[in-house]
């Protein structure tokens, strides 16, 4: 009701939405009660109240900032209706030109859009438009927006006559036009893609990346490359490696993904020239097919010194010492890739390193025995006594939540159990609860055990049978 009130006095009271202590003190200030009209708004009126306007008590005439008729109509409805009859002036004005032109027979040039700004505009170089095109907190001068403008005023403007003033916000109207029409042309000539509306073209995969993308995909393996070392102008070892990961993938990363039971990481070792070089000239003295897959476990620690001389073979003045013994000969020690059990055996440290090394060996399979050649072949494994005959390839490694030394298995859920079926009685029938004692509340006795006590008794009276 108060602010309704307030809607019907003129001019309206300021200050309805406060408490009601605060609103009687704001009436008696403002002299509404027949108190003397010297009397202005006290000190802790104004303090207090949340919507004071302005001190300028003494000034009848001043409404504050938003003017007498800011409740019935909005700030933007009263720029609106200026703007309505700024137009309709400026019609005006047309209309008597073109009546005394047509009088006179004289061709008064109508100047174009940009013409007329050159003209005119050199007057008003300091204006902008955020002062004359603003929102509510602007002044009442001038247009809110310039779209309000365009989608309510009816008449389309007319051509400018050099002898008709030019106003302000006609000047503000022209030069916002001018840059809708940059940046409309702007926008049109833009390269650089949209990333909201329009989707990027997504680079073509290569095959090899393809390969790697479906390894990780069935064996939990990101393989780690380089695209130099998978290009065409790559070194001759870089692409003899990676032929060789694509011809035994498969048959590799399967029993060292049941190793590690985990995700793990697949990454060409940095061997030294030297190393590549002596594996490459042994390479190209051997047949194709002679090529082949094997396992070596070691410890993290000895890694740079494999990747600076290479797999070296203990003694022969290399400082290199026997560790885990060398039951059939000292060589180097490799497994089977079927058989990477007896590899994991022997690696150790954080992450549990594992070579993936190319050897070149005549013969294939794991059913041969003996010797043959620079290569000893054992249950599952082999030994070879030449140094260039085997290069460590690649680097496998667990991922950091693998355990220390264990093979990690992934945890499956527990089997559920059987499921129990709810018996729902009906509610008729009543259970009997049995009758008898309480809660016990003293401990139970022992219990004895019988077989013991009749084995004492029986013993006994054996005893006094024989006295």
């Amino acid at each position: 009701m108060d602010l309704l009130e307030d809607f019907d006095n003129d001019p309206p009271l300021r200050g309805w939405s406060m408490k009601r202590g605060h609103r009687k003190r704001l009436e008696a200030a403002r002299c509404r009660k027949g108190r003397d009209k010297d009397v202005g708004l006290g000190r802790s009126v104004v303090k207090r109240s949340v919507h004071s306007g302005t001190r300028r008590w003494g000034d009848p005439d001043y409404w504050g900032k938003y003017g007498s008729d800011y409740l019935p109509q909005t700030r933007r409805n009263n720029l609106r209706r200026r703007m309505y009859e700024e137009v309709f002036e400026v019609e005006e004005m047309l209309t008597e030109c073109d009546c005394l032109t047509d009088e006179e027979h004289e061709d008064v040039p109508a100047l174009t859009l940009e013409c007329w700004l050159d003209v005119e505009m050199q007057k008003l170089d300091d204006l902008e438009v955020a002062s004359t095109c603003t929102s509510t907190t602007a002044d009442v001068d001038y247009a809110s927006t310039v779209s309000d403008f365009l989608s309510c005023s009816e008449a389309s403007a007319a051509p400018c006559v050099a002898d008709v003033p030019p106003l302000l916000w006609q000047a503000a109207l022209i030069r916002a036009e001018l840059s809708a029409i940059q940046y409309r042309l702007r926008e049109d000539t833009k390269t650089v893609p949209d990333l909201k509306t329009e989707k990027l073209e997504e680079k073509p995969k290569s095959e090899d990346e393809k390969f790697f993308d479906e390894l990780a995909r069935t064996h939990q393996v990101h393989v780690e490359y380089d695209e130099k070392s998978l290009s065409d102008s790559a070194s001759r070892f870089e692409k003899m490696r990676w032929q060789f990961l694509k011809e035994f993938g498969h048959s590799i990363c399967r029993p060292v993904a049941e190793g590690y039971g985990t995700t793990w990481t697949l990454k060409p070792t940095p061997l030294n020239e030297s190393v590549q070089q002596k594996f490459l000239d042994a390479c190209s003295c051997s047949e194709k097919e002679e090529l082949q897959p094997a396992l070596h476990g070691t410890s993290q620690a000895n890694l740079s010194s494999i990747y600076a001389r290479g797999l070296l073979i203990p003694g022969k003045q290399n400082g290199i010492k026997v560790v885990h013994g060398a039951v059939h000969g000292v060589g180097i020690y490799t497994a089977y890739v079927h058989h990477a059990s007896l590899s994991f055996g022997y690696s150790s440290g954080s992450l549990r390193p594992l070579l993936v090394c190319g050897v070149l060996d005549k013969k294939k399979g794991d059913s041969f025995t003996g010797w043959a050649g620079d290569v000893a072949y054992v249950d599952r494994a082999r030994i070879f006594f030449k140094e260039e005959l085997v290069a460590p390839l690649f680097e496998a490694t667990a991922s950091c939540s693998a355990a220390i030394g264990a093979t990690v298995v992934p945890s499956r859920p527990p089997a559920p159990g059987p499921i129990k079926r709810k018996t729902i009685r009906p509610e008729w029938v009543v259970v009997k609860k049995p009758k008898g004692p309480g809660p016990r509340t003293r401990l139970r006795r022992a219990a004895t055990n019988l077989h013991s006590a009749l084995r004492f008794l029986t013993r006994r009276a054996a005893r006094k049978r024989q006295a």
